[in-house]
């Protein structure tokens, strides 16, 4: 299992048209071990008295996949929120600089296929999608559907329906994030269009959740949400560094104490 702190964040690489994820700044990323002294392991001991059941033995089973929200701090505090779940064994396989636009860079039709059967697991959760802003190839090579050009869209809905096809099974969920908003109004236009694809594909399936998480990062206004209250620490956080678009320490625990919910309901496991 990866670190739970992230000493850096690894970050997509676009291709094409794509925009170019660069690595934070010491200066913008803060001091780490500052940070895990503000903000105590994620979660909470169990209670001694209700010691927690072996991995193997825990009956509910959760598979992240995604690029590097996945790979990184989010990714990390998620996975130990589900780990810590007396009732649930969680996995992760991520990749950054990845998406369903180049399988020839790395494929996760046939990753998300090899994964499931692995792991058997009873709830997906999904986040791809940042660096498909661009054309889309094929692994065996071809010809290109252009970004922008008639028939992208289409090829898109295709290959967003198809890798869900792949990871699904009979009694199977999977929880589909919507890609957080950036406040980067370029490359926010690219993603309007393949956050609105992704919301028509996955909510006609019936064995999947489109998660909408606006509401997380933007204000009342709409505008992208800069500070917010996080768990553990004293005052409101910084949730993204300086490029608007990576999450800090405080905000990829923010977004996991968001999502956790959505898994447990996916689960049953909510209750009140």
């Amino acid at each position: 299992m990866q670190n739970r702190f992230t000493r850096g964040f690894v970050v997509f690489v676009a291709f094409s048209t794509g925009f170019a994820w660069a690595a934070p700044s010491a200066q913008d990323a803060g001091s780490v071990s500052d940070a895990v002294r503000a903000a105590p392991v994620l979660p909470s001991a169990p209670d001694a008295a209700a010691p927690v059941p072996p991995v193997a033995e825990r009956p509910r089973s959760v598979l992240l996949l995604g690029d590097s929200l996945i790979a990184t701090g989010f990714g990390d505090y998620l996975l130990a929120r589900l780990e810590a779940h007396p009732e649930i064994r969680a996995s992760r396989r991520a990749r950054s600089s990845t998406g369903l636009a180049r399988p020839d860079f790395f494929d996760w039709m046939e990753v998300g296929e090899e994964e499931v059967k692995r792991h058997q697991p009873d709830v997906v959760v999904v986040i791809l999608g940042g660096n498909d802003g661009q054309s889309l190839l094929e692994r065996s090579g071809g010809k290109p559907v252009h970004w922008g050009k008639p028939g992208w869209e289409d090829a898109y809905r295709r290959r967003i329906d198809s890798f869900a096809s792949v990871i699904a099974a009979p009694g199977r969920k999977i929880v589909w994030l919507e890609l957080p908003a950036t406040g980067l109004k370029r490359f926010e236009q690219k993603l309007s269009l393949i956050r609105g694809l992704q919301r028509e594909v996955i909510s006609s399936r019936a064995d999947a959740r489109y998660v909408d998480t606006r509401g997380y990062f933007t204000d009342a206004h709409g505008k992208a949400l800069l500070q917010a209250r996080v768990e553990g620490f004293r005052k409101p956080m910084k949730l993204r560094m300086s490029d608007g678009v990576h999450f800090t320490i405080a905000g990829g625990r923010y977004f996991a104490s968001k999502v956790y919910p959505e898994v447990l309901g996916a689960l049953g496991l909510l209750r009140g």
